[in-house]
Formats: structure tokens, sequence, C-alpha cells
């Protein structure tokens, strides 16, 4: 009988919905201006990232070009330290432009290198629109629950 009520608490432990909550890990002023709708393609544009105190640099991160005509595809890079590569779970990019809607965007973790995140971003925007947009660089760290098996998702 043991057994049998064992195998149904690891279905119904199977059957549970898992989600996860994340924390920012990083500072929240950890942005890059990027130009839209210039004439030419810019250099790009890098800072370091730093703990959510601000006080601790915990990579980098940039994005290439820095700017460019409408329809410029920009990579954004983050590279996480080695030190805090086992604290980071994921990295997203919040996009903003003025007089439109924020969007965020998830990187994707390199598979040789945990510590490694990109994705490209395209311009978009109005014949003749030139802009400053703001890509906010969010590190994210997950919280276990209290089981250390069960969460909520916070953030995103």
């Amino acid at each position: 009988m043991p057994l049998i009520l064992s195998l149904a608490f690891a279905l119904m432990g199977c059957n549970r919905d898992e989600e996860v909550t994340y924390t920012q890990y990083n500072h929240e002023e950890d942005s890059l201006a990027v130009e839209v709708g210039v004439a030419e393609l810019l250099a790009s544009v890098d800072i370091d990232l730093h703990s959510s105190s601000g006080e601790v640099v915990i990579g980098s991160a940039s994005v290439d070009p820095g700017g460019g005509p409408i329809g410029t595809e920009h990579e954004v890079v983050v590279i996480i330290s080695d030190d805090y590569q086992d604290d980071v779970d994921r990295v997203s990019a919040r996009l903003s432009s003025p007089n439109r809607s924020e969007d965020e965007f998830e990187l994707d973790q390199d598979s040789a290198d945990e510590g490694y995140y990109k994705t490209i971003l395209q311009s978009v925007g109005d014949d003749g629109e030139v802009r400053t947009d703001t890509v906010t660089v969010r590190v994210w760290e997950a919280i276990p629950d209290e089981d250390d098996t069960e969460s909520t998702t916070e953030g995103t």
C-alpha cells in the first residue's frame, strides 16, 4: 500500500503547473541609447552591467550597430561574467521608444557559453522619423519557493 501512495503523490506533483518567480539581478538603470532613423550605420554602443546596488560589475551589454536607418537589424549581446553566470537564469531587453509602447524581448542563451545571450531587434518607424530608443537590459535570477519545487511568475 505505501508504494501506491508514493506513486499517487508523485503523479500529483507532476501534474502541477510550475511557474518560476524571477527577480531582477542587475541595476534597473542598465540601459543603452540607440539612434533610429539616422542616415548611416553608427558604431556599436556598450555598457557595463551592474549588480542591483550598482556597485559591482557583473557583465556587459552591447547593441551593434548603435544606430541606423529604419529597418536596421541591431544585434543585442549580453555577456555575464564567469563569477555571476550561475546566478543568472534569463536575460531580457526592454525597448522604449518615444510615442510608442514598451516591448520586452527575451535573449537567447548560447548553448556553448552559459554567460552569452543574444537577440536581433529590427528598428521600425515612419518615413523620415528620427528618434532615440532606449534598450534596458534586464538580468533575471530565479527565486526558489519555500519548497524549492513550486513558485509563481513575477515580472517579464
